[in-house]
């Protein structure tokens, strides 16, 4: 008996393997549109096709799974759609995991379905996004919450108060900040990633919703654009604070009583700069999307703080409240996002600078954009507008914007594509070269 429930595995995870196998096949078109046409899509990173294109995916990623010999993917599909003068839209076109499990329980498995075949995005410009956010002199004492001079920390904590909201979304909630008087505001992206809308709850207590959301993809950074006027809003500092420098945190942790009631709303913490940390993509202490540099405290930053602001003794914003080390058993350990990260976001997805002067060059203010390059077959040579710079597989920098992108290999039809080229960021580009002819 034990032997046939032995073998009655391995059949059951031969066919299993088969499915996945079979997932991969793209036997099944999917239509992208935006509104308008012409934009860059990236499937899971990968630079594809223009608007309006069609994607060629399994057929499994349809339709129910009822047994285990059932098409399945297991792995999501999300894509970013990039033109210039509008904001990046990124989508997650897939639901999921959904999970399979055996009669017996001893075989389980997850994947991934899309419910449509069809999808049209709309794409916000910028300008409508940011409307007519100034050029902000930290000097300007009127057109702020703020005032620069160093003051207590009561004055500091109800000036800044009217201009920190909540942000709720359908799985949660967090904190958030006005960054310019047009109803502009910064709080983290896995407060609102994945979210069609948000609800910004006001510190008067209006609550307005918007579904004009903007996540960047390398840093844990959203922006949300409310319509509203004349709002109070803080000032970014265009400086890192100094090492053992006092700073306060303030933010709405997610605390509700039994009728989902927020318990302890503009909670208030204060603490020192413990260091500055700079994390990349590959620090092993660092997660996807958290990459830039980091103010560490031992101000206390709870769940819910995320998203609101860490001020200085000068009211100024140095950072975006943001993750704790603490499930590593090591309480006390606390970041926040770098103001200047923020500012430089704003400035090369917005084209609005928040401050002046502007902020020093960071990771992320660099021009260049990196690209990772493949190609079937490999050893094909790259061209950026018309320069050679390698073959492939390569990892390459280029000037951020419009990029004429030209790959070729001798007997075979060359690959040849104007894309938009993200400053700060990692894009992928993988071009399979059909041979001219028979095979050489």
């Amino acid at each position: 008996m034990r032997s046939e429930r032995w073998l009655w595995s391995l059949f059951v995870i031969a066919i299993m393997s088969l499915a996945v196998s079979v997932a991969y096949a793209g036997d099944k078109k999917l239509y992208i549109e935006s509104s308008p046409e012409g934009a860059q899509v990236d499937v899971n990173g990968n630079i594809t096709c223009t608007t309006p294109c069609v994607l060629n995916v399994s057929g499994a990623y349809f339709g129910a799974k009822h047994t285990a010999f059932s098409g399945r993917v297991d792995q999501p599909l999300s894509i970013r759609l990039i033109k210039e003068g509008f904001l990046p839209k990124d989508a997650l076109l897939t639901t999921g995991p959904h999970t399979w499990r055996s009669i017996n329980g001893e075989n389980t498995f997850e994947y991934y379905l899309i419910d449509s075949d069809h999808f049209n995005f709309r794409l916000d410009p910028v300008q409508s996004f940011v409307g007519q956010a100034p050029q902000v002199d930290i000097n300007d004492t009127q057109s702020s919450t703020m005032q620069p001079e160093p003051g207590s920390q009561e004055s500091i904590v109800q000036k800044s108060l009217p201009a920190i909201v909540q942000v709720e979304t359908s799985l949660g909630s967090g904190s958030g900040f006005f960054i310019s008087s047009e109803g502009l505001l910064a709080t983290n992206a896995h407060v609102v990633r994945d979210q069609p809308s948000a609800t910004i709850i006001t510190s008067s207590g209006k609550a307005i919703t918007s579904s004009h959301i903007y996540v960047d993809e390398d840093r844990d950074l959203a922006l949300i654009k409310v319509e509203a006027h004349d709002v109070p809003f803080l000032v970014l500092s265009p400086t890192l604070p100094l090492q053992g420098a006092d700073v306060i945190a303030i933010g709405t942790p997610g605390a509700h009583d039994a009728s989902g009631i927020v318990m302890l709303p503009n909670s208030v913490t204060k603490g020192i700069v413990s260091g500055i940390r700079e994390f990349s993509d590959t620090t092993i202490a660092n997660i996807p999307g958290r990459a830039g540099i980091w103010i560490q405290t031992d101000a206390t930053i709870n769940h819910g703080n995320s998203g609101g602001p860490l001020l200085n003794r000068s009211g100024l914003v140095v950072g975006i409240n943001t993750l704790s080390f603490s499930a590593t058993g090591t309480p006390g350990i606390n970041f926040a996002l770098a103001s200047t990260e923020l500012a430089q976001v704003v400035n090369y997805r917005l084209g609005v600078n928040l401050n002046s002067p502007a902020p020093p060059q960071s990771q992320l203010s660099s021009s260049s954009a990196k690209l990772t390059i493949t190609s079937t077959p490999t050893g094909a040579d790259i061209e950026v507008d018309g320069a050679f710079l390698g073959s492939t597989p390569s990892d390459i920098s280029v000037a951020s914007g419009s990029r004429t992108i030209k790959i070729s290999k001798k007997g075979y039809i060359a690959y040849q594509r104007t894309i938009q080229a993200q400053p700060g960021g990692s894009q992928r580009i993988a071009a399979d070269l059909e041979a001219i002819g028979p095979t050489p």
